[in-house]
């Protein structure tokens, strides 16, 4: 003869299986940005590139030969980027410093990274976080012009801004 299980036993197998049954019904977190993010990016100049968006090819930061540093008027926009993006819940970046072809490699590499940490310093005083993985020099590698006239070498000068909605 089998008897059954008391009530309590009952339960004690019920509750996780319902448990686990709730858990299957849940939704995923959300992909990707939301409305109120990608009208920030818009209004700052990104372009969506893929899933990432990307500070628009006008809006990007040029620098002259051989330096790193920003003018005033930079780092204060710089400021106010990062208020902007924070305000929507956009909090860290992709921060890709670039050289042109002029000069040693070594020394693109070393002057890219530096213009990266450039860039990344107002908009960290601001309230961006950064891990050194985010923060890149990419030096001569990726022109975007040809480097054979002043114009092309002048544009391959820049630091690039790019915010990824798992970043």
């Amino acid at each position: 003869m089998t008897h059954p299980l008391p009530l309590s036993l009952r339960q004690l197998f019920l509750i996780p299986v319902l448990a686990l049954l709730a858990a299957c019904q849940s939704l995923p977190p959300p992909q990707g940005f939301s409305p109120e993010q990608i009208a920030a990016l818009q209004a700052e100049g990104f372009v969506e590139t893929g899933e990432d968006w990307t500070l628009t090819i006008n809006e990007r930061l040029l620098f002259p030969s051989n330096e790193s540093g920003l003018q005033p008027d930079q780092i204060e926009r710089l400021g106010t980027l990062a208020h902007h993006l924070i305000a929507v819940g956009i909090t860290t970046a992709r921060v890709e410093g670039h050289t042109d072809s002029t000069g040693k490699s070594a020394y693109n590499q070393a002057l890219s990274e530096a213009r990266a940490q450039t860039v990344a310093a107002p908009l960290q005083a601001n309230g961006m976080r950064f891990t050194a993985d985010q923060i890149i020099g990419r030096g001569e590698t990726i022109p975007l012009s040809p480097n054979s006239t002043p114009e092309g070498r002048q544009d391959n000068r820049r630091v690039v801004l790019i915010v990824s909605p798992a970043e």
